[in-house]
């Protein structure tokens, strides 16, 4: 199933504050995508200076990670039905919260009334942005509880800071893009990052999510698995999605493997033209991601025969192929063709970030086979 896009509403909201897409953005896209993949360390902490970049950003990566919250929140338990407290941590213009505002106007839950989004940021240029879209889409949103929006300008690495969440807890935490972006010139950056996401945790409600999302970067995605395993090993909370387990991630046992997903998406016509200027083809979401509740709930039921898939399906001659991830390690298995039947037909349904059943996996050297008369099923497909 595709990810849905933006809502109406936000996207002419963009439209107003920015205006239509030109060359100018284009070249900002160009620019922006360079930084944010093949040169992360020429990225400045606040590229919202520049007018050019800031009108890139809006106009077509704000829409983009927002879709990728947004399949997310789809994804994860039903909300508490209360009015909700919820965190948007280094939250930049608000993406994490915009989504929310759509996802609790899509489902209008009335005991959702009164609830608070608290975005918190250290570029009060961002935070400003974020709250002018919020009031710009929040007029003329239709339905929905009522939600409160603040906003916190402050230094997430300056030690003794006063932050928000010491004040109460929080139903939902959302850190999008951020986590890699912290400590990265601290002596150990992956330990710095667990001891901030364990006072985030300590201030999650008992039935709460804490969702990261990070791009899908083999850098930045080994440091999540690594993060994971250290926050799973201390017993800090265990993993609802997409691990099917708490033990250490099978990815970390190389150096070149890494997990993340690639959700099929179709961009908004506004992002397509941008896509035709500069060149892209952005028929897909890809991002990492992990959240964590402190209650043990689980996206689906575990054991040693349930596997998440963690890669493309390979299509070869008289034969398919997919790495699988679970309890038991990150095994490659196959299915020939000629045992393709009625038990394994469902092989031909899998995808990355699929959760299937297999019956038995018979176990040769280097791969996984599957046989004619082994059971097969699609567990859950991807959200979209």
């Amino acid at each position: 199933m595709s990810v849905e896009n933006p809502s109406h509403s936000l996207l002419e909201a963009l439209r107003a504050r920015y205006g239509e897409p030109d060359r100018e953005v284009a070249e900002g896209v160009r620019a922006l995508s360079r930084l944010f993949t093949r040169e992360r360390d020429a990225l400045g902490s606040d590229y919202f200076v520049d007018p050019a970049l800031r009108r890139a950003y809006f106009l077509y990566f704000l829409p983009v990670n927002l879709a990728k919250v947004a399949s997310l929140l789809r994804e994860m338990p039903e909300l508490p039905q209360r009015p909700l407290r919820i965190l948007d941590v280094g939250s930049g213009p608000g993406v994490g919260a915009l989504a929310v505002l759509g996802h609790l106007t899509q489902h209008s839950v009335a005991a959702h009334g009164g609830s608070e989004v608290v975005a918190v940021d250290r570029s009060r240029r961002a935070l400003q942005e974020a709250e002018a879209l919020w009031e710009q889409v929040s007029v003329t949103r239709r339905g929905g509880p009522s939600v409160r929006f603040h906003t916190v300008t402050l230094d997430l690495e300056r030690p003794g800071a006063r932050v928000p969440w010491k004040a109460g807890a929080f139903d939902l935490v959302i850190l999008a893009n951020s986590l890699n972006e912290l400590f990265r010139s601290a002596t150990e950056p992956i330990a710095r990052r667990v001891m901030f996401l364990e006072s985030l945790l300590d201030a999650l409600s008992s039935d709460g999510t804490c969702m990261i999302i990070e791009p899908a970067l083999r850098e930045t995605t080994r440091d999540l698995h690594h993060v994971r395993d250290r926050l799973t090993a201390a017993r800090r909370a265990t993993v609802y999605s997409p691990c099917l387990h708490e033990r250490s991630c099978p990815a970390l046992a190389h150096p070149d493997d890494w997990c993340h997903e690639e959700r099929p998406w179709s961009p908004p016509p506004m992002l397509q033209a941008i896509d035709r200027e500069v060149g892209f083809i952005k028929d897909a979401l890809k991002f990492s991601y992990l959240m964590l509740r402190k209650d043990g709930l689980t996206v689906a039921e575990r054991g040693p025969d349930v596997y998440r898939v963690v890669s493309e399906v390979m299509v070869m001659k008289g034969d398919r192929r997919a790495w699988l991830c679970n309890e038991t390690g990150r095994p490659l298995v196959g299915r020939l063709d000629r045992a393709r039947s009625e038990a394994t037909a469902a092989f031909d349904r899998w995808h990355r970030g699929a959760i299937v059943r297999v019956e038995h996996i018979e176990r040769r050297a280097g791969i996984g086979r599957i046989e004619g008369s082994t059971r097969v099923e699609l567990v859950r497909p991807v959200e979209g």
